[in-house]
């Protein structure tokens, strides 16, 4: 998929939702358009109306790379399967719920399984509060959390075996490179103006098969 001056083609979008909000997806494993934390709230990403200034969370092979997209079975789980020159990865993404309903944050799983070979990856968190006028402050909350915040939202990354979280002026970011076998775990939790959640591989794992089943 190529852009056209920051531009995804419209065609190219799919659609994830919990019934509270939506992410728009690109092709290229760039989330482009979301409201935070309801559907009726301003953007936190909204590339898909201005690329630079918009925000986007972005995860995608670093190489060239052919993609396959569907939707796993009757649900709003989409599975994105990336092929590059040195292997294969499957990324398996949904807002997950909690035993059918919605859970008191948002939750943005991205499970990434290595098929063939190896690849290497990259994700980048760059929200843009309030449909892209305010942008975020980059905290840190111990040793462990790294927090991006604005407009009474706090968003957080959890990386398991998908690179450190680095921490940039205005984004977090991260790198890593899967196997055929391996796999890692990204996920965005979002609160507003409420304590961040801090969640565990196991319970976002289990939560984002059960989404699978609904």
């Amino acid at each position: 998929m190529k852009r056209n001056d920051g531009f995804a083609p419209i065609g190219s979008y799919a659609a994830i939702g919990d019934g509270r909000t939506v992410a728009l997806l690109a092709a290229d494993g760039s989330v482009d358009f979301m409201s935070l934390p309801s559907l009726h709230a301003p953007t936190t990403f909204a590339a898909l109306l201005d690329p630079e200034r918009g925000g986007r969370f972005t995860l995608a092979p670093t190489r060239d790379f052919d993609v396959a997209r569907r939707y796993v079975g009757r649900t709003n789980v989409l599975e994105t399967t990336y092929r590059t020159g040195g292997g294969v990865v499957r990324v398996t993404e949904a807002l997950t719920l909690q035993d059918g309903g919605l859970l008191p944050w948002v939750e943005l799983a991205r499970r990434i399984e290595g098929v063939e070979g190896s690849v290497p990856l990259e994700w980048r968190l760059e929200p843009r509060f309030d449909w892209g006028r305010e942008r975020p402050r980059i905290v840190g909350r111990g040793d462990l959390l790294i927090t991006a915040e604005g407009a009474g939202l706090h968003l957080s990354v959890h990386s398991w075996d998908a690179g450190q979280i680095e921490p940039e002026e205005e984004a977090l970011a991260g790198s890593f490179e899967l196997a055929a076998g391996e796999r890692a775990l990204l996920v965005l939790v979002a609160a507003h103006e409420q304590p961040l959640h801090a969640p565990s591989r196991d319970h976002v794992e289990a939560r984002l098969d059960a989404t699978c089943r609904v």
